[in-house]
């Protein structure tokens, strides 16, 4: 089912030249020239950025006052025969590295990086985090290396790390790997990026002005406090340019882009040159339409008019109009007439309508999530990112992808432990016994069923090294070490 990428590079749709994964260093007048160019680079600004919704200038550096100093976390394996895996506690979002053994240098694999602005680390910002891992990937002559960038998709909770350029602008790195929804050569892609875009634009100048609405009316604290919550949940389905920008244009070493699955079947498993002895399995994001369709967030174009209406106008939308309305002193059958909360009631209708398209765009921005398995040796790492039942339902009904589900030795418990990501058919019939479980979560008020109790019991009936990023819980088992506030470390037989 391997194969071997070496014969399959020409057929590449990647416009990168893979450097040397050996040496993998760059010439002093390569990365001069590299600095000057910039985002110049073959038409970057006409296929990258501009296409992906980065603004002009997208790599412009936040300002700031000096950066106190980071002490690195040595990263190497103990021995040859394991593989090491690290969860930063970025809060709720997810910030993963492997460290896979080379007999010339060890290599690493980063897979996204990004908070959601509602569940930071509450002792480190997500900066402060970009930083901790750069300063971790860096090698004994000062280089920062990473051989893999892996953004499984652009949800503000994975990429947000990306949002400075300047943190990452001397990592040399050899690849990036992003969902083939990303591709800004791919009309497709393009469709159903400005399709979740324009949803997500229409919906926070919605909801801004009924805030500004119910502000000015005298609106109760909860209404404006669930206004809030749906405005983070809409915010964290925004283009996320600034971070989208240096992941198609950013780093040094000039990057290869990948964007993942392949069109063609037999090529989702294949041997990354910069990855030796690893095997990869692309299980998704699925291309085919029916899953397609399933991507874009609904249609609902006439709720999108009516959100453009009371944007511009102010105005709110009630179910009766107001020449039908009279004041209560004239209405003369006091025995008829409601109860202040079921007129209160009575208003609302046709309201909250926000919070399910909200939920639809997220959905379906967790639809183009990749779906990978690394295999090393004996071990198989299981890495779903946010996806969802589609692409699940896709992988374990294909025949190639269920028997590698059924080896898993190491998951990334999907969608910070969501109820809506990992199905109970992996867990009860697929899922074996020998695995270790990350889950990258927070505890926070607001989400208080993530990550999901019965999840996170159903995975420990079946394996004791189960872990969460946030905390103990109640004690790390054996085989795991942490830093508290910064990491949760283990390593696997490979």
């Amino acid at each position: 089912m391997s194969t071997n990428e070496t014969s399959a590079a020409k057929a590449t749709t990647a416009n990168k030249t893979t450097p040397n994964s050996a040496s993998f260093k760059m010439s002093a007048a390569k990365k001069s020239a590299a600095k000057k160019s910039g985002s110049k680079k073959s038409g970057a600004k006409k296929t990258g950025a501009k296409k992906t919704g980065a603004k002009k200038g997208g790599s412009k550096k936040p300002s700031g006052g000096a950066k106190p100093p980071v002490t690195p976390h040595p990263l190497k394996v103990s021995d040859r025969k394991h593989v090491k895996i690290r969860m930063y506690n970025v809060g709720f979002g997810d910030a993963f590295l492997l460290v896979v053994p080379h007999k010339e240098r060890d290599r690493k694999v980063l897979v996204d990086c990004g908070v959601h602005s509602s569940g930071p680390n509450v002792k480190h910002s997500i900066s402060e985090m970009a930083r901790q891992i750069v300063a971790d990937v860096t090698e004994t002559d000062g280089v920062p290396r990473i051989d893999v960038v892996i953004c499984t998709h652009r949800h503000q909770d994975h990429v947000s790390g990306f949002r400075d350029s300047s943190i990452w602008e001397t990592v040399e790195v050899a690849e990036v790997w992003m969902p083939w929804t990303e591709d800004p050569k791919d009309p497709e892609a393009r469709r159903i990026r400005e399709t979740q875009s324009k949803t997500a634009k229409h919906l926070t100048a919605a909801l801004s002005a009924k805030q500004k609405r119910l502000g000015a009316s005298g609106a109760n604290a909860r209404q404006l406090a669930a206004l809030a919550e749906i405005k983070e949940l809409v915010d964290n389905s925004l283009t996320n340019a600034e971070a989208m920008f240096t992941l198609h244009e950013g780093f040094t070493g000039d990057p290869r882009r990948r964007y993942l699955p392949y069109k063609t079947h037999s090529r989702n498993s294949f041997k990354p040159r910069v990855l030796p002895g690893v095997t990869v399995h692309l299980m998704g994001p699925s291309r085919d339409f029916e899953v397609i369709r399933d991507m874009d967030p609904p249609k609902g174009k006439s709720y999108l008019r009516l959100m453009d209406a009371a944007a511009a106008t102010d105005e709110q939308h009630t179910p009766f109009h107001s020449n039908w309305w009279i004041k209560i002193s004239e209405f003369n059958f006091p025995e008829l007439r409601l109860a202040p909360a079921d007129v209160e009631r009575i208003k609302d209708v046709g309201e909250g309508q926000e919070l399910a398209v909200a939920v639809a765009l997220e959905k379906a921005v967790n639809g183009t999530s990749l779906m990978i398995m690394f295999q090393i040796g004996k071990a198989y790492l299981l890495f779903p990112g946010d996806a969802q039942w589609g692409t699940w339902n896709a992988a374990l009904n294909h025949p190639d992808w269920r028997p590698l589900l059924e080896r898993t030795t190491f998951y990334k418990i999907g969608h910070h432990g969501s109820h809506n990501a990992t199905p109970v058919e992996f867990v009860e019939e697929v899922l074996g016994k020998d695995f270790s479980a990350m889950a990258s979560t927070r505890h926070m008020a607001k989400w208080k069923f993530i990550p999901k109790t019965e999840l996170m019991e159903a995975l420990r009936k079946k394996s004791k090294s189960v872990v969460r990023s946030d905390k103990p819980d109640p004690t790390d088992p054996p085989g795991f070490k942490r830093e508290p506030d910064l990491f949760v470390e283990t390593e696997l037989k490979i």
